[in-house]
């Protein structure tokens, strides 16, 4: 076993196409990983170079779109680009500045029920969230949020208000490498 300080230790979670609106309305969508849930509460990390973070303080509205692993082309198409205008200059090589992201990514708004930034259609798991409050730090911000909506295909409803995991397959990122979540290998001891 060796030991040593990486650069960037991030072993990535599932991927979300976060929603977000400007004060104008205008809908961004952008790849995100840094996230964490517990009933309804959630954690999520931005840059705070992104378009994502000014309409997130702008409006503390969003939306989760959990995309499938089988989307992950799709997600990848959006990734380097940005609606930040101008591009900022610590993210002008790799960054290409786009107005529409839902065009870029083939992905089509759909209206939410209570919160103003739209859901991804092709999403088959929708959560629509409320920022609670903003933990700035120096160059990203955590941001709380409350889920107040959650919208499944049917297929992935069990008991009415679960998520039934064994028709789930969702898009994970792990060391910048996309995944889907590959063969079932039991249950928790707490459903059984």
């Amino acid at each position: 076993m060796q030991s040593f300080l990486p650069n960037m230790f991030y072993y990535g979670f599932p991927v979300v196409l976060l929603s977000t609106v400007d004060a104008n309305g205008k809908a961004d969508v952008t790849p995100i990983t840094c996230t964490f849930n517990i009933g309804t509460n959630a954690v999520i990390a931005l840059v705070k170079l992104n378009q994502a973070y000014d309409n997130v303080m702008a409006v503390p509205e969003v939306v989760f779109n959990l995309p499938t692993a089988s989307m992950w082309e799709k997600v990848e198409a959006i990734a380097p680009y940005t609606a930040k205008d101008p591009v900022p200059s610590q993210k002008a090589a790799k960054y290409t500045h786009t107005d529409d992201k839902f065009a870029l990514g083939g992905f089509t708004p759909l209206a939410s029920v209570k919160v103003r930034p739209p859901r991804v259609a092709q999403c088959p798991i929708q959560a629509e969230a409320k920022v609670v409050n903003v933990n700035d730090r120096n160059g990203y911000a955590l941001i709380e949020l409350e889920i107040v909506q959650v919208h499944a295909e049917d297929n992935l409803v069990l008991d009415g208000n679960k998520i039934n995991p064994l028709n789930w397959e969702p898009l994970i990122y792990n060391f910048k490498h996309y995944y889907g979540i590959g063969e079932h290998k039991g249950l928790n001891f707490s459903i059984k």
